[in-house]
């Protein structure tokens, strides 16, 4: 192990040991006997200064293929390298799983010049072409973003290739949206081949379907009979911008999610209420959000509900709706919801068969099951910019502004003396996917 530094990485384990330690003590003590019972919060974690030094053995670890001995030898966490890489991390989104041992995401946010990175197994591989990919419900189709326009395709490997259903161009597809009101410019571009910034992409129905989500307009576009595609702008009203004369829709906090039949489709921004639309009525139901600002949704796992989640500031409420009593027409705009977590401001989620899986502001991740008990937090050391999980429920994928992809095993038995969790969850592998780098590295 040429690259190893044997000085620097006893620091880093010992330090990262007693750093994780601390605040798992401190984290159960506070959890089961009240906050004002925890003492004093831990000492901050030393390892700042050694962040230049770890990433050189990383480097190295990579370059001669020495993974496994790098985990043990250098524990992974990304909090004591983000003062001296802040510049370098970006987001990890869109990230899903396409086979048991396979999986695409997408890097950096909606503004910025972006990929789509594959792996499979060991392998990592990166495609410049394109900008955001997304998944149907069930992961049985998947949308590729791109220069040239968005494809659809019906499965994918790792090598982005699928049997195409669909081709969208951006002159088609822009053109489409520009002409919902011959009076507005919806879209504020400076040509109709240009790519829109893309924060969600959801491909359904076979396909023949896809919900997109930008800060110019929550859009749902479909496959018809009259014409190749039409499109219908579900947020905002154009009414309300042509009423207060502005010149192009901009939104924050855009977000969206559709249901595992296709049949709903959760949406909402910074100034909306919660929304939930029928595709097979047309009809929009509205609820009033629990704290200031609308920001995540996600429907879960059994179709019997979706997750509202609304944000003040680094926290926030998420409430359930019941799918149930939305098709039988028993919800009202003002009625209370149930409230299943009060403190996260949720950036992701992953459904599973035992509850949802939320991502926070602050970097952790917690199960919370559907009458809001949680189950486990994991501290993943970053914002939380994406979640998948496998078929099977045994790794879950997450992403984080820190530039990191962490794999974590669901099914583990005994917690890491160098992780902070209330539970057995346990990191695996991560990827490091930075800005100007020339491939992404594994930790």
């Amino acid at each position: 192990m040429k690259w190893l530094q044997d000085e620097h990485a006893a620091k880093w384990r010992e330090e990262g040991q007693r750093y994780a330690s601390d605040v798992n003590q401190f984290v159960h003590k506070g959890l089961t006997e009240g906050w004002d019972k925890a003492g004093k919060e831990p000492a901050e974690d030393t390892r700042g200064g050694l962040a230049a030094k770890i990433y050189k053995m990383i480097r190295g670890a990579n370059e001669h293929g020495e993974i496994t001995e790098l985990r043990e030898q250098l524990p992974a966490a990304t909090w004591p390298l983000s003062g001296h890489f802040q510049k370098e991390m970006q987001a990890i989104r869109g990230i899903h799983f396409i086979s048991d041992d396979a999986l695409v995401f997408s890097t950096g946010s909606p503004w910025e010049k972006n990929a789509v990175v594959a792996v499979h197994k060991d392998v990592i591989s990166v495609f410049d072409e394109f900008s955001l990919v997304g998944a149907s419900p069930d992961n049985h189709f998947y949308a590729l973003a791109g220069t040239q326009g968005i494809t659809i395709m019906q499965s994918m490997n790792s090598t982005l290739q699928g049997k195409v259903v669909a081709d969208l161009t951006w002159r088609e597809l822009n053109g489409t949206i520009q002409a919902l009101d011959p009076d507005f410019t919806v879209l504020n571009i400076d040509s109709l081949e240009q790519e829109l910034p893309l924060e969600q992409i959801i491909p359904f129905n076979g396909g023949q379907a896809l919900l997109l989500v930008t800060s110019q307009g929550i859009f749902l576009v479909q496959q018809s009979q009259e014409k190749l595609w039409e499109v219908k702008l579900l947020h905002p009203d154009l009414e309300e911008y042509k009423a207060d004369e502005l010149e192009h829709i901009d939104i924050d906090m855009p977000h969206g999610a559709v249901s595992p039949d296709g049949r709903w489709i959760a949406y909402g921004s910074q100034g909306s209420d919660h929304l939930l639309y029928d595709t097979t009525s047309r009809q929009v139901h509205l609820f009033n959000p629990e704290s200031s600002y609308p920001h995540y949704t996600i429907f879960t796992k059994d179709q019997h509900s979706v997750w509202y989640n609304a944000c003040h500031f680094y926290n926030g409420v998420t409430l359930t709706v019941s799918l149930e009593d939305a098709e039988a027409g028993k919800l009202s705009y003002d009625q209370e919801y149930p409230v299943v977590n009060e403190e996260a401001r949720v950036y992701a989620a992953a459904a599973l068969k035992d509850g949802v899986v939320i991502g926070d502001a602050y970097g952790y991740l917690r199960l919370i099951d559907a009458e809001g008990r949680e189950m486990w937090r994991y501290y993943a050391g970053s914002t939380i910019s994406g979640l998948a999980v496998n078929p099977d429920e045994t790794i879950l994928a997450v992403g984080t502004y820190g530039g990191m992809l962490h794999f974590l095993d669901l099914h583990a038995t005994e917690r890491s003396d160098y992780e902070i969790t209330t539970g057995t969850v346990r990191e695996m592998k991560r990827i490091i996917a930075w800005k100007n780098q020339n491939e992404p590295l594994w930790w």
